[in-house]
């Protein structure tokens, strides 16, 4: 059991098939003209990506290259930096040959028969004659005892503390 119209509807589809192509002309048009325009927004759309990518594009060029010339300048600056401390190394290490040189110049140089000679012919001194020796035998041991609070202690620290400082400014303002 059906309910409803068995009638068949073969005029209503004539009738509206004229309105649908009409319908679906347009509708196809609308749609080639929303492509277009899509296509359009999309070209545009693509053209402003590139125009920030290509913005971006320079500004990363810029600063990679304001990178490397960083990077070039400090290498030069090292390069210079270990130039400059190999010739100062080199010049230590002659100077320290010429100093260990002198030094070993001087320990030969030291002969006690030319320090006599020296004192006896230009200070006119001699050598002392046994009479001249005299020898002292000490009856109490030759050996000081201290505390370590004689040592250690605050007021010692305290007084070797302005004696150095006075020393300090004596030097200093001495010609």
């Amino acid at each position: 059991m059906t309910y409803g119209n068995l009638a068949y509807k073969y005029d209503y589809r004539a009738y509206r098939a004229p309105e649908k192509q009409r319908e679906n002309r347009s509708r196809v048009q609308t749609n080639k003209e929303n492509v277009k325009a899509k296509a359009v927004d999309h070209r545009s759309k693509k053209r402003a990506k590139n125009k920030i990518s290509y913005f971006s594009l320079v500004v990363s060029v810029i600063v990679t290259a304001a990178a490397a010339i960083f990077m070039i300048v400090q290498f030069v600056e090292v390069n210079e930096t270990l130039s400059s401390l190999k010739t100062i190394q080199s010049q230590y290490a002659f100077e320290e040959s010429v100093t260990a040189q002198k030094s070993f110049e001087l320990e030969q140089s030291i002969d006690l028969s030319k320090i006599e000679e020296e004192a006896t012919g230009r200070l006119g001194m001699k050598r002392p004659d046994s009479h001249q020796i005299v020898y002292v035998d000490v009856k109490q041991d030759d050996i000081t005892e201290m505390t370590a609070d004689e040592v250690e202690g605050i007021g010692n620290r305290i007084s070797k503390m302005f004696s150095s400082l006075i020393s300090n400014i004596v030097e200093f303002f001495s010609i």
